[in-house]
């Protein structure tokens, strides 16, 4: 077992390394390579190393809490409030007209079941997020429209998943009690949470100025950050709810307390995205039972990307009402087209919740890495196209670095 699990970890590591420079060179996102290089390391790698809850597993999730609480961070609530309210109603019609439409393609015509109907309505600023980032779009109202829309349906999705794999244990007057009181105390103890914390801040300045300094010995801002996510995530895990919604509160809640604090916002980044984040997408596809008849189950991948491609085209109109021209439009709506983390985030608890098997599992998988393939290529070219436009708006600084997911 020892050797199997050495083996593994190396070969992740290797993989790690060579993934990046590879996406470099093909021109796609880096985690469509860690998931593909997982999907061919699993034909090697022996079953015993992949047991539940073992070292793999482990490190796997470890890096799945990491990647949630970094797009906690680019979510900033106060951004969404007090920003344009148009981006903000947009966001819920984004979810609600692509739920719609799933339900249509998925629910009447395929007769997939719920999970796969809101696998349909997934949308994600996971890679949305670093490509406006890398274009130099991030900063620009365009890229702020296009981050705010996709952050709220990204929100709505998260609670309808929960509220769904809740609902799958229990009947409908005992879910809506346990959602509420949940719900409440989870909230209540993040408020509570950063009610403390800004009074400690208060009273002891000297100590929180040292997690904005780059050159701390002992990475204070850092420790703090890994300790508010598991402090969060623990108390999750109490109230039994999903972890993922945990780290992603945690993300908000340290955006919240520390504010633009760019010096741990980078390091916690460089961190993450060196290796955390690498070995969850390797996992990932370690993980996946790609030969678990998933030709099955391909016409219904190919309806998932139906809908998630055909309802962000609503997005087209909004962005040219706001002042962007039409190429900006749909290159907005093709970032939001690749739900990546949230659909690998749909199997996992979809998994857990006893609601799809592992073949659907691993189509979901394929279904997110397909999608990251597609269209944040088409994206960024059209991103990068001369004459494409530039925003109307004056570009204003970037407040933090965004992690490539």
């Amino acid at each position: 077992m020892a050797l199997n699990v050495g083996f593994v970890i190396t070969a992740l590591c290797v993989a790690a390394f060579f993934a990046p420079l590879l996406a470099e060179v093909l021109g796609v996102p880096s985690a469509v390579v860690e998931l593909l290089m997982g999907f061919g390391l699993s034909f090697l790698v022996p079953a015993s190393a992949l047991v539940p809850n073992g070292a793999i597993s482990n490190l796997g999730g470890l890096g799945f809490l990491v990647l949630m609480f970094l797009v906690g961070l680019e979510i900033d609530l106060r951004d969404i409030w007090s920003g344009s309210k148009s981006s903000l109603f947009m966001g819920v019609g984004l979810f609600v007209v692509s739920l719609v439409a799933s339900v249509f393609l998925m629910g009447h015509l395929a007769g997939a079941s719920t999970i796969w109907i809101l696998a349909g309505a997934a949308t994600s600023v996971g890679v949305a997020a670093p490509v406006l980032y890398s274009h130099g779009w991030s900063g620009t109202r365009f890229g702020r429209d296009v981050l705010v829309v996709g952050s709220v349906a990204e929100i709505l999705y998260l609670v309808v998943l929960t509220a769904l794999s809740v609902a799958n244990r229990h009947d409908s007057k005992t879910t809506t009690i346990l959602l509420g009181v949940r719900t409440a105390l989870f909230i209540g103890f993040a408020l509570v949470l950063v009610l403390t914390i800004r009074k400690i801040r208060s009273r002891a300045p000297r100590h929180f100025h040292r997690w904005f300094r780059r050159d701390d010995p002992i990475e204070l801002g850092l420790r703090g950050a890994f300790a508010m996510l598991f402090v969060v995530v623990a108390c999750a895990g109490v109230l039994h709810i999903p972890d993922v919604l945990g780290s992603l509160l945690a993300g908000i809640v340290f955006r919240i307390v520390i504010g633009n604090a760019k010096a741990v916002v980078e390091r916690l980044t460089s961190v993450a995205t060196r290796f955390f984040i690498p070995i969850f997408f390797l996992t990932v596809g370690l993980q996946t039972h790609v030969r678990a008849g998933v030709q099955g189950v391909l016409p219904t991948v190919g309806l998932v990307l139906c809908a998630l491609s055909v309802s962000r085209l609503v997005l087209i109109p909004y962005l040219m009402k706001r002042g962007d021209s039409f190429r900006q439009g749909l290159a907005g709506s093709f970032l939001l087209m690749a739900p990546l983390t949230l659909l690998i985030t749909t199997a996992e608890i979809g998994s857990s919740a006893g609601l799809i098997g592992p073949r659907n599992a691993s189509a979901l998988i394929l279904t997110a890495a397909v999608s990251a393939l597609i269209f944040p290529v088409a994206g960024k070219r059209l991103l990068a196209m001369k004459g494409s436009g530039e925003s109307t708006s004056p570009r204003v600084p970037i407040e933090e670095t965004l992690a490539e997911a």
